[in-house]
């Protein structure tokens, strides 16, 4: 049995998490510091230390909640499932108002220079990618999708236009277009 957390303990976790976001947005990875942080959100160094380790602790902890908020219908089909997924990656990557996203390419710029952070976001992307990978097999066991595509491709070259976006072009992938994105790298749906 796991106990709850205090309100309190949560509601000052998620600030922190939320001011490590945007000191990294603002300043980038590499010059982000855990004053800085504590600064922004209010709080003493301490009570950042009885939470988290360091800097990399708390951007892990900031990108698991970002990560609870990417929501789909656990009842529906498969493949209607990963179109809700995506639609919602697009959605959260697209806005220059989330901060998370904001914080992409310093994550992927910190990832070239600091090891612990290349492996943070390895296996951050690799939990995510297996999401969809586990949606594209129940599609190919339901026959919602084609049965001789192979699954781990598939996720990459579904979530691969949303991120390149982002961090190659001045736009973003609208969610709008995410069914043309699915029925281009699966398939039309089955009839």
């Amino acid at each position: 049995m796991t106990a709850e957390l205090d309100p309190r303990i949560e509601r000052s976790r998620r600030v922190i998490a939320e001011a490590a976001l945007e000191e990294m947005a603002e300043v980038g990875y590499g010059a982000m510091t855990v004053e800085g942080i504590a600064k922004r959100a209010g709080v003493s160094k301490a009570t950042i230390y009885r939470h988290w380790a360091g800097k990399l602790e708390i951007v892990e902890s900031a990108l698991e909640m970002v990560k609870a908020t990417m929501t789909f219908d656990e009842a529906a089909p498969p493949r209607e499932r990963l179109t809700q997924l995506l639609r919602s990656l697009a959605d959260y990557v697209g806005d220059d108002a989330n901060v998370g996203a904001s914080c992409l390419p310093s994550m992927v710029s910190a990832a070239r220079y600091y090891p612990a952070v290349r492996d943070f976001l390895h296996r951050f992307s690799a939990s995510r990618r297996k999401v969809l990978i586990d949606m594209v097999i129940e599609g190919q066991a339901v026959g919602d999708i084609d049965s001789s595509l192979e699954p781990e491709l598939a996720a990459e070259l579904l979530v691969g236009p949303i991120f390149y976006r982002r961090l190659m072009t001045g736009s973003s992938f609208p969610a709008a277009d995410i069914d043309r994105v699915v029925d281009a790298v699966l398939g039309p749906p089955p009839a």
